[in-house]
């Protein structure tokens, strides 16, 4: 079974879950550090090139 798509919705749960805080928080640092939370694993979903 392809795990592509699993991943691509855990990524979108993340991204749910990182939402509200990214918009509500009024402090720059810290939602640089929220979008890098969240840049991380996105950066590492489109850079493996294989699956599991």
């Amino acid at each position: 079974m392809k795990r592509r798509p699993i991943k691509l919705f855990a990524l979108l749960l993340l991204a749910l879950f990182f939402l509200p805080y990214i918009l509500k928080v009024q402090e720059w640092d810290l939602i640089l550090l929220l979008v890098a939370g969240l840049a991380l694993p996105a950066g590492d979903f489109l850079s493996s090139g294989q699956d599991d």
